[in-house]
């Protein structure tokens, strides 16, 4: 039986495949182990996913904090360069995700109203024209 981090973490991949599905035709999810989650196609261009899951928020803080590295269990917490096109911040809570580019930082904090609010179908095609 799975720990309950890789349920919460599946979740998310779930979640955010869902999402990208009204964007494109073709998503995979990719084993577990790989530095990338999940796999996708737009516009005949293959984007490597890298989903980063939190079920609950902060409470001191009312802010989602989501840690960039690789997972604890691996030697090399950090991304090989190119391994990753872009990162969904997932929010089990609100069953909301956030897209960004990759970058180089170790945490990342947003605001409860923006994960709430986000429009991920929109984010994510933004994202698209962007990289």
């Amino acid at each position: 039986m799975p720990r309950a981090t890789e349920r919460v973490g599946r979740s998310g991949e779930y979640l955010t495949a869902a999402l990208i599905s009204l964007v494109s035709d073709t998503v995979m999810v990719v084993p577990h182990g790989s530095e990338a989650d999940l796999v996708f196609e737009h516009n005949n261009k293959l984007y490597k996913v890298q989903v980063k899951t939190q079920s609950k928020i902060e409470k001191s803080r009312k802010n989602w904090r989501f840690d960039m590295r690789r997972g604890a269990n691996t030697k090399n917490r950090n991304y090989k360069e190119q391994a990753v096109d872009i990162f969904a911040l997932a929010s089990l809570l609100h069953r909301n995700v956030v897209f960004i580019k990759p970058m180089d930082q170790n945490q990342l904090t947003i605001a409860d109203e923006h994960m709430k609010n986000n429009d991920p179908v929109k984010n994510l095609n933004d994202i698209l024209d962007n990289i």
